[in-house]
């Protein structure tokens, strides 16, 4: 893992080819990020709603996805409304946040995308066929590189088939010279339009030009009841052999957490895959989550041979523990490592004390040495529960107490 991590960064870190690299026309700048497919693919990340979130709240997720490893960092603005007015509070509020990394907005209103460039964005998502000449002037004189889409949603125009996509992309890009630009060829969720065909439309368009790409995830993970790990990493490893460039997600709902996370991770393996020559595995950094890579499946020797084997036949009868009951929650931060279990304890239904740790460990070892817990099914009853409360805080998943942390395997049976 350290030799992996150390290519990279050896890699980000060396200026003269960085400068060279950037010589190449299918590589470019996006502030002071070197953006191409001679790059690891950077990960966006996108603050959906902005202009409807608080300061604070705004500050919060931007430092989230700067600490689960966004490379860029995007404001989303509300489609069909002019915010143009607090584009530049919402830029000067997340700088000091992203520190070095690009900031961009997701907005086609022509001024929004004005008022972003004259108060210094970093990229400008999107360009398409419809808003193009309203803002390409002001866009060349900051010199600001934009993402284009194939699209005119002003006339309701979005192509379907690879060839539409391509045909429209080579228009924009004519009618748009002078700046840099990032192609996106509109990844498609699956069994919608198609995608299928929208990755062929990538793989078509990269054949014939070399600028970079951009790969919208979130189109998928967002729309798909799956965990996002693997899908992310398949998608990141599609779009290597692409020629993408940009790997795009918000992380909008339970099941897409942890997606800028997984994305940057995978672009890691994929960057490395790639100059190793070999298959995305055995790299030193992986995305096996839930599963071992190694797992046993010999027979192991059976210790317990003649030795008598019993199994509940009732319940035990619940009695409440003279030194009080718990309740138990999650407080999860920004991050794993700014998560947190919460234990509260209450004396005849009110709260007298609340016990904070990073681990059941520290929790229950409190509860035992404040001498909070009297009766032995009781304190076995809150070690099940204190250590399912951190599997849950390392995992993402929403801990209740006295719910099943995850489906019983005889759900799937039936």
């Amino acid at each position: 893992r350290k030799e992996a991590l150390k290519f990279i960064d050896d890699f980000e870190n060396d200026e003269k080819t960085i400068e060279k690299l950037l010589e190449k026309p299918n590589n470019i700048l996006v502030g002071n990020l070197p953006v191409g497919e001679d790059f690891p693919m950077r990960v966006l990340s996108e603050i959906a709603n902005a202009p409807f979130l608080s300061k604070e709240a705004l500050i919060h997720k931007c430092q989230y996805f700067v600490d689960s490893g966004a490379d860029m960092i995007d404001i989303g603005m509300a489609a069909g409304e002019d915010f143009s007015d607090k584009v530049p509070e919402l830029i000067d509020t997340l700088r000091p946040i992203v520190g070095d990394r690009p900031l961009s907005i997701d907005t086609l209103n022509a001024k929004e995308i004005e008022a972003a460039a004259k108060h210094g964005i970093d990229l400008v998502l999107s360009l398409d066929l419809g808003n193009n000449s309203k803002v390409l002037d002001i866009l060349k004189e900051t010199n600001t590189p934009a993402v284009l889409l194939p699209t005119n949603f002003s006339e309701g125009f979005t192509p379907k088939t690879p060839e539409e996509r391509v045909d429209a992309m080579k228009q924009l890009i004519e009618d748009t010279k002078g700046i840099d630009y990032v192609a996106d060829l509109i990844l498609d969720p699956v069994n919608s339009s198609s995608i299928v065909e929208s990755i062929m439309a990538c793989f078509e368009f990269h054949k014939i030009n070399k600028a970079p790409m951009f790969f919208g995830v979130g189109n998928v993970t967002e729309l798909m009841d799956a965990d996002s790990g693997g899908v992310n990493v398949l998608l990141a490893g599609i779009g290597m052999e692409l020629g993408v460039s940009i790997l795009f997600t918000p992380e909008e709902s339970g099941k897409t957490r942890g997606s800028v996370y997984e994305l940057s991770t995978a672009s890691k393996m994929m960057f490395l895959a790639k100059h190793r020559g070999s298959i995305p595995k055995d790299l030193g950094i992986n995305l096996v989550a839930f599963k071992d890579k190694h797992k046993r499946l010999d027979i192991i020797e059976n210790e317990t041979d003649g030795v008598p084997e019993v199994k509940q036949t009732k319940p035990m009868k619940f009695v409440r523990d003279k030194a009080g009951s718990f309740k138990i929650s999650v407080d999860y931060g920004t991050t794993v490592k700014a998560s947190r279990i919460i234990a509260t304890h209450f004396k005849k239904n009110k709260a007298d004390l609340v016990i904070v740790g990073d681990t059941a460990k520290e929790i229950y070892e409190e509860i035992i040495d404040k001498k909070l817990v009297t009766r032995m099914e009781h304190a076995a009853y809150l070690g099940s529960e204190l250590q399912k409360a951190q599997i849950a805080m390392i995992t993402g998943k929403e801990y209740v107490q006295d719910f099943d942390l995850f489906k019983n395997p005889d759900e799937f049976k039936t």
